[in-house]
């Protein structure tokens, strides 16, 4: 009979205590049917699997040393980590101990083939993490969609309704039309600003107006009446203040001092700040130039070439393409299922998040105290003072409900149904945007190298607020240089892409 430990877990808010002993009973009825001796309990309770930083789960780690026990179990393998990259670190570390790491609940292989179904249950549950905790998939951004107010710092010029859209201040905004009029005629910003602070004029935040203020008024695409959220843009969606003509004027201005010929681009480049150079690991970034045709050529180019590095530039278009076509590949109808599962159960949990839970609890415990109060009023012992605290208790139902009221109001359901048309729409392209097109390589990339014949993608994970560290990033490129060594040399794999540690794709593709 071999030793065991046994490791559980709850991460939210809404797992009770029994979630726990739920997955206790059931190691333990595994290990009496599978001749396992339990010797130790670990239990993190509130503890992510996405964060290595739970007190009990490092304890286990550092006792699996003693040789204490030769079997971890756990519930299932969610409960050990979410993500390949972690688990396998800790799994290695426990295997050197002679301890391995068995699920109670999913009948895993022992063979080579286990390898791979352990692999898939990690790689589906990390992606279903990263979908509940990418809530701007909340819809794809509904509330967004509909033109209304996100949040962070109001526009100038601009106040918001009742039900959350944009109206014009009626103050002002004759004051941001000026300023572009006065800008157009050629004036100077520094006397512009200086006569607005004369004049008492004062910015959203109630300071004076600044080179800062100023020049974000000036570049401000909602006042020709484009919605902006993030990367989300929406032409004649809101009430515009300025013409396009004189936006456009403005903007030649502010650009006459801008470098002529090779200089960083100023619009939008769909993979900054995600596209590294395969060679050097240092980042790709979007350049332009004009040709003395005055053809101008858009570009991806490594930032140390080419003294640092040899990299070769890539076309912006070309490169993007692919990297869009590699997305949508990952959105399989299982991937989408998986989506929106997560979207459902996130809805479910929205309407119970602690507070909400909170205000029901204490609703219901005002009403059963205004309910003994009444009965004390109808047994005939109403006085002043009874009175007084069933007004008091009365006030403050009405105050909870309304806290209720708002906190529900701010957990907009996401329409499953909705999703699903999103999701195989930018798949197969029956929605093409530019717009949307940021959105799936937003939500799904980490980074991309880039090297002269291939490019490989790391796919987000969203429970982490930080980026694939380069620790991270050199395992991943060793896994696969070391597999590329199996094979001839310059030989693509079998299939155009394949993923490893539960999480990154290599792409393969001519580039030139």
């Amino acid at each position: 009979m071999k030793n065991a430990a046994i490791y559980a877990r709850y991460s939210s808010y809404n797992q009770t205590e029994m979630s726990i002993e739920g997955q206790v009973a059931e190691c333990k009825s595994y290990a009496e049917k599978n001749g396992l001796f339990i010797v130790h309990e670990y239990i993190d309770r509130a503890q992510s699997a996405t964060s290595d930083r739970r007190p009990e789960f490092l304890h286990m780690i550092a006792d699996s040393e003693w040789g204490n026990f030769e079997v971890i179990l756990v519930y299932q393998l969610d409960r050990f980590a979410r993500n390949m990259t972690d688990a396998g670190y800790y799994k290695k570390i426990l295997a050197q101990n002679g301890v391995r790491v068995v699920s109670a609940k999913e009948n895993i292989a022992s063979d080579s083939s286990g390898v791979i179904q352990e692999g898939m249950l990690f790689t589906m549950g990390q992606w279903y993490s990263a979908q509940l905790s990418e809530k701007v998939t909340r819809g794809m951004r509904q509330r967004a969609a509909q033109f209304k107010y996100n949040g962070g710092n109001l526009t100038y010029g601009y106040a918001i309704d009742k039900d959350g859209h944009y109206i014009l201040d009626k103050k002002a905004a004759p004051i941001v039309k000026e300023i572009f009029e006065r800008t157009a005629a050629g004036e100077v910003g520094t006397e512009i600003m200086k006569d607005l602070n004369r004049r008492g004029i004062k910015t959203v935040r109630g300071n004076s107006f600044g080179k800062n203020s100023f020049q974000s008024i000036l570049r401000n695409e909602r006042y020709k009446g484009t919605y902006v959220y993030g990367d989300m843009k929406f032409p004649n969606a809101i009430p515009r203040i300025v013409s396009d003509e004189l936006f456009d004027e403005v903007q030649a201005i502010l650009g006459e001092k801008k470098i002529r010929g090779h200089r960083p681009a100023i619009e939008d480049y769909l993979l900054t700040g995600k596209l590294y150079c395969g060679h050097c690991k240092d980042q790709m970034n979007g350049t332009s130039g004009r040709s003395h045709t005055g053809r101008v050529y858009r570009y991806y180019t490594c930032s140390n070439a080419p003294k640092k590095c040899d990299k070769k530039n890539v076309k912006k278009e070309f490169i993007e393409s692919l990297v869009l076509d590699a997305c949508r590949e990952m959105l399989t109808d299982e991937n989408i299922d998986i989506i929106i599962k997560g979207i459902e159960e996130q809805n479910r949990l929205d309407m119970e998040s602690p507070l909400i839970v909170s205000l029901q609890a204490d609703i219901r415990e005002t009403e059963k105290k205004i309910d003994r109060l009444i009965d004390q009023i109808e047994d005939g012992t109403a006085s002043a003072r009874i009175n007084e605290r069933l007004q008091q208790r009365e006030n403050e139902l009405e105050n909870l409900k309304k806290q209720l009221h708002a906190e529900r109001t701010k957990q907009e359901p996401v329409d499953p149904f909705a999703a699903r048309l999103f999701l195989t729409g930018i798949r197969d392209a029956t929605i093409l945007d530019e717009t949307f097109d940021k959105l799936l390589v937003n939500s799904l990339i980490d980074r991309i190298y880039l090297y002269d014949d291939h490019f490989r993608l790391l796919l987000k994970n969203s429970n982490r607020k930080n980026k694939t560290t380069k620790r991270e990033a050199a395992e991943i490129e060793r896994y696969f240089d070391n597999k590329s060594s199996t094979t001839a040399l310059g030989a693509p794999p079998e299939k155009p892409w394949e993923h490893s540690q539960g999480f990154l794709f290599s792409m393969y593709s001519s580039i030139s």
